[in-house]
């Protein structure tokens, strides 16, 4: 008994050598755009193997034509060449395909690379009162090392389901919002630090108060202070300072509210007799148009309700497809309820004839 002791600590010994850190996660940082037409694959790929939990990963997505705040990150920092673009781990693999495989190939790579062993943690909650207002997060990090630690610390404010749309009218998710807080970090060894941020959505999100909360994701990221030459345009284009990340921590509400996207008819185009025509100014439907409904909620979808000028059409549970007849200018709306009873809506102005 006793060998068979000794032989299975050393497995283990091996397989805790092999395997990556229990607290390792790979974190990327996706460049996109909503005129973008290659980046709804991109789009749906990732967010797949998020959902998946297959890896400890998370992204956030950079919608670069929507935000300036974004648009600086993949511009400034990263040099980026085309969109979609996927920076993994702060530049230390790059992808500019839209392809599962290349994807995982990226993040297994990612998560088998040695890094600090820096332990953090994030938190957050809503503070109204007559001092504070917004978003309290808390970041708590600790050294394990016997050497001391310099990094930078990004604290990245995001939707889980966003107010943007990509090309194909599906909502982004993980959309980036804001930096609530950039700052470098020093710890000496075996070394804690909390670091407390308030941040108040007034400035550049004055639309976001209490009530969406549950559709916030926090991602506290720290990033080593030593650069190493990448590409952005591999192998040898658009070189920019990689800073390769070293512990992730993400806050995502329990109940968050499920996605929802109208697909089609999309905002701005023409179609006739069921099908798409061209981008124009409005969206103009000649003939019945089927309008078919996109919605996810990892606790699973319970219905999808169809209004048109806000009356009832059609309860949906299974197949989100409606045949819509109509005359007129209208409002076409959805709304997606998950099993928890959360929701969320998309809508689309359309003029119908058929």
């Amino acid at each position: 008994m006793k060998k068979l002791t000794i032989v299975i600590d050393i497995i283990a010994a091996i397989a805790a050598m092999l395997l990556p850190s229990a607290n390792a996660a790979v974190f990327a940082e996706v460049a996109s755009a909503s005129y973008c037409p290659d980046c709804p694959p991109a789009n749906e790929i990732l967010f797949d193997i998020y959902s998946s939990h297959e890896y400890p990963f998370y992204y956030v997505t950079m919608v670069g034509d929507k935000n300036e705040f974004a648009y600086d990150r993949i511009k400034n920092d990263y040099n980026f060449y085309w969109y979609p673009t996927v920076f993994l781990d702060g530049g230390y693999k790059v992808v500019l395909e839209a392809n599962r495989e290349a994807y995982e190939k990226a993040i297994q790579e990612s998560l088998n690379r040695e890094r600090p062993n820096i332990e953090m943690y994030v938190n957050a909650s809503w503070i109204q009162c007559p001092c504070q207002h917004g978003l309290f997060i808390g970041v708590n990090m600790l050294n394990e090392e016997n050497r001391k630690y310099d990094g930078v610390l990004r604290v990245y404010v995001t939707e889980i389901n966003s107010r943007w749309d990509d090309y194909s009218a599906d909502q982004y998710h993980f959309a980036f919002l804001e930096f609530a807080y950039v700052g470098d970090v020093s710890l000496d060894p075996y070394e804690e630090e909390f670091i407390s941020i308030n941040w108040d959505p007034e400035s550049h999100y004055p639309d976001i108060d209490v009530d969406d909360v549950n559709n916030l994701a926090i991602f506290a990221v720290l990033f080593n202070s030593t650069a190493h030459t990448a590409y952005a345009n591999p192998p040898d284009k658009n070189p920019f300072m990689a800073y390769y990340v070293d512990a992730v921590a993400a806050y995502t509400p329990e109940n968050s509210p499920p996605s929802v996207s109208i697909i089609s008819p999309k905002e701005g185009y023409l179609y006739i007799f069921d099908r798409e025509i061209i981008k124009i100014q409005r969206t103009v439907i000649i003939g019945k148009k089927t309008v078919e409904i996109k919605a996810f909620d990892e606790s699973g979808i319970d219905r999808v309700e169809i209004y048109v000028d806000g009356r009832l059409k059609e309860t949906l549970r299974d197949n989100y497809s409606w045949t819509w007849k109509d005359f007129g200018s209208h409002v076409l709306e959805a709304i997606a309820y998950d099993k928890s009873g959360f929701n969320s809506t998309d809508v689309v102005n359309a003029f119908i004839i058929a």
